[in-house]
């Protein structure tokens, strides 16, 4: 069976495992949609694993979303920045997640005058 740790962005103290199901694949910082309540949230996977079974039900990932997937090294930075803090590492992955989202600058753009008239 494999298995994804997922944060979740919500001020939550660690990421919740979820289960894979055959035939997806995910890899760390694959955006996922998975079943919180009842309702579907966004998550990032910050670890998949294989495992032998677990002690409780597990609820499945219900897909991989569409959206880029976050640079290992974010995941990584993501992970650092909420030890460093002492913030929940969901707060931090939230903050990633909008910093992915958000349009990119335009370049700056200067005239010159040339020449003298």
């Amino acid at each position: 069976m494999k298995v994804a740790s997922v944060l979740i962005p919500l001020p939550v103290s660690e990421a919740f495992d979820y289960e894979v199901p055959e035939g997806m694949d995910v890899t760390r910082g694959d955006q996922v949609a998975v079943p919180l309540g009842p309702r579907l949230i966004r998550g990032v996977v910050s670890e998949a694993r294989e495992t032998t079974g677990s002690n409780r039900r597990l609820k499945a990932i219900d897909h991989v979303l569409d959206d880029p997937r976050l640079p290992e090294r974010t995941v990584d930075f993501v992970e650092w920045a909420a030890r460093w803090t002492l913030s929940a590492p969901g707060e931090m992955a939230a903050a990633a997640l909008k910093g992915l989202r958000a349009p990119r600058p335009r370049p700056e753009r200067r005239v010159r005058r040339v020449g003298a008239s």
